[in-house]
């Protein structure tokens, strides 16, 4: 039988296993939550960049695959944010809670659209798991990954209000 998988989102100091937020739309804002409101918007600025807090994303097992799931990657796969805003990607080892500080300092310098389908980001390496872990795998265990964070950057050439349109996201593996 297939493995069945979540992508989660991590909030707060203490985040534990994360959200699912598997297939659903997903505002970046300066706030540590993923409300779909109009509460604490990114501000268009009159020179510089502005920045969304940072999300921290990953991949959960639910069940076991048949043998294993290999070879994690990354990519954006469709769409825009349109023009003046784009979406920064790092790779990080440990969680870094979403914060204040985040608003002046980019996550890194890294366009995800960068991350295609032909060229991913290869997040895990080898086996991420296999028949015999517990499941959801937990951080620091051998099935371990890295954080995907993402981040908006917006400049002042945005359009005021929601972005034009959307991006779409996903994480891809090899399950043998």
């Amino acid at each position: 039988m297939a493995a069945q998988t979540e992508v989660r989102v991590f909030h707060g100091g203490a985040p534990g296993l994360g959200v699912d937020v598997t297939g659903q739309t997903l505002r970046f804002k300066r706030a540590d939550n993923d409300a779909q409101d109009a509460a604490d918007l990114v501000p268009v600025p009159t020179s510089g960049l502005e920045y969304s807090w940072r999300k921290s994303f990953k991949l959960v097992m639910l069940t076991a695959p048949d043998n294993e799931i290999s070879d994690l990657r990354f990519f954006a796969d469709a769409g825009s944010l349109g023009t003046g805003r784009r979406i920064l990607f790092r790779r990080s080892a440990a969680y870094t809670q979403a914060a204040a500080g985040d608003e002046s300092t980019p996550i890194s310098a890294v366009d995800v659209t960068t991350k295609t389908s032909a060229s991913p980001e290869q997040i895990q390496p080898g086996v991420l798991a296999n028949s015999s872990d517990t499941f959801p795998t937990a951080a620091g265990t051998a099935g371990s990954q890295d954080y995907v964070e993402l981040q908006v950057e917006q400049g002042p050439t945005a359009t005021v209000g929601n972005a034009a349109a959307a991006m779409t996201v996903r994480y891809r593996y090899t399950e043998s």
